[in-house]
């Protein structure tokens, strides 16, 4: 049996290299793409900075071969920086997206 659910938090990761000038914009767009989400959803997301040299096999796993890149809930989403619109609609649209459920019969 499945129940539709909700997932309860989002985890968004921006993969940085050092020196990368376009990595620090991401991770600011990021922050002012949060700010404008109400406190209630906001509470919602757990983000970071990952730099890819201390995580180089989490940041190849994902499939990161460049940066800057961004990963929601452990799946990269974009490989540059985006506008402001796509990652708006990308975050939102993963809060908004159920999640199903799966209940195990013992």
């Amino acid at each position: 049996m499945q129940e539709a659910g909700f997932n309860d938090r989002l985890k968004i990761e921006v993969f940085s290299a050092p020196g990368c000038n376009k990595c620090g914009k991401t991770f600011q767009l990021l922050e002012r793409v949060l700010k404008k989400f109400d406190a209630s959803v906001s509470a919602m997301i757990d983000y970071r900075l990952v730099n890819i040299v201390d995580e180089l096999d989490y940041a190849v796993a994902l499939g990161i071969v460049a940066t800057p890149g961004i990963a929601i809930n452990g799946q990269l989403v974009f490989t540059g920086m985006p506008g402001e619109t796509a990652l708006r609609d990308a975050i939102q649209s993963r809060l908004l997206k159920p999640t199903l459920i799966r209940a195990t019969d013992e």
